[in-house]
């Protein structure tokens, strides 16, 4: 898409970018593509990473990389130090439109701060408060909500939020959802004597990891499958556990942090895509999964049901459910051994999907109107 001119874009993240998690992704791929497209980009994160390592030296040519000093309280997410707080304000003030992460407290960072800020702000929601599972969230809601005035447009990743939004009474609400490569991420060969399912993610409470581990102690001592084989990829904080299992069972195979690079290939390997996560914006990682056609069995959580087409793409269960999950592994396994062409036309038809609804040549698209929508006069 053509725009009449170039625009000078910031992306705020309090997270720094070494730390290569969904959020940190998506802003590598977007800025990369915008400054294909004859964009300034200037990215500009804080030195915090939640693992307290960083994983991966990030390096781009044409995209700008500031990073400020941090402060974190007892919860939530870092902010930058009072210290560095001119870079910020200058840096906004020099763009035409800021992408800011709305990553708690943050956005009370942008309330205090508008009456400086010149530039038009774009909120981006790429995880949420659940003021259902947590007392803290549920307190912190009505600042939360009073914060997000300070944003001229607010960017969602899945329906869930975009409708809530609504309710919430704004109407500047931009339902865009993650992209992924589908040059990088091609169908796979999933051709081996055993049945693999595949995790692949941060290995924390919300995203499910010890429902992970009881579903594979279940399919094991339950269900009695040895054909069925669990790979693991990521980090956090059940990784000590995640080694334990695979030291247990024969069929687990732990590989740790697996570089991006790496990824085509796992999935590549693997027949299935277990998704356990208790709350979601938009898990790239399914889509990348999705994208080698592999049918996923995840929560029935927003985010993920967007993407996974219940009984289609893959199959949706109660979020917690270890019972459910294993039967849905059993269901894709059986399927996997009574029929393997059909397996194939499944894995075909699921890479096609993604391939027509979530390329990233699409949804930059998408991104680069919403953001032009809002610049500077």
């Amino acid at each position: 898409m053509e725009l009449l001119s170039h625009l000078k874009i910031s992306f705020y993240n309090p997270v720094s970018l070494s730390y290569q998690g969904g959020g940190e992704r998506w802003i590598i791929e977007v800025a990369k593509r915008l400054s294909a497209r004859g964009h300034h980009v200037t990215v500009l994160t804080t030195l915090w990473s939640p693992s307290g390592q960083n994983n991966v030296n990030t390096v781009f040519e044409d995209i700008d990389i500031l990073e400020t000093r941090y402060v974190r309280f007892f919860r939530g997410f870092a902010v930058p130090s009072a210290l560095d707080l001119s870079l910020l304000i200058r840096t906004f003030n020099e763009s035409d439109v800021v992408y800011f992460y709305v990553y708690p407290p943050n956005e009370l960072l942008a309330w205090t701060l508008k009456h400086k800020i010149r530039t038009p702000l774009v909120g981006g929601f790429h995880t949420f408060l659940a003021p259902d599972r947590f007392f803290l969230h549920h307190i912190y809601k009505p600042f939360f909500k009073k914060a997000l005035r300070a944003f001229d447009g607010l960017h969602v990743l899945n329906r869930h939020i975009a409708s809530l939004m609504k309710d919430w009474g704004y109407t500047n609400i931009y339902f865009v959802p993650n992209g992924v490569d589908t040059y990088l991420f091609q169908l796979g060969k999933g051709n081996s004597s055993f049945f693999n399912v595949l995790y692949a993610g941060r290995l924390t409470e919300d995203k499910g990891a010890d429902v992970l581990l009881d579903i594979i102690h279940y399919v094991n001592e339950k269900l009695r499958i040895r054909n069925i084989k669990f790979t693991i990829c990521g980090f956090g904080p059940f990784q000590r556990l995640a080694e334990d299992i695979a030291g247990e069972y024969e069929n687990v195979e732990y590989l740790g942090f697996v570089p991006r690079e790496d990824l085509p290939n796992i999935y590549g390997n693997a027949n299935l895509f277990l998704i356990p996560s208790k709350t979601e914006g938009m898990p790239l990682r399914l889509l990348e999964a999705q994208s080698c056609g592999l049918p996923a069995v995840g929560s029935n959580i927003p985010g993920i049901s967007d993407v996974v087409i219940n009984g289609k793409t893959g199959l949706l269960v109660d979020a917690g459910n270890v019972c459910a999950f294993a039967e849905a592994i059993k269901r894709y396994y059986l399927l996997w051994c009574d029929s393997p062409g059909h397996y194939f036309e499944l894995n075909k038809a699921i890479r096609k999907h993604i391939v027509n609804n979530y390329d990233w040549n699409s949804v930059i698209d998408k991104i680069e109107k919403m953001l032009t929508k809002h610049t500077s006069p």
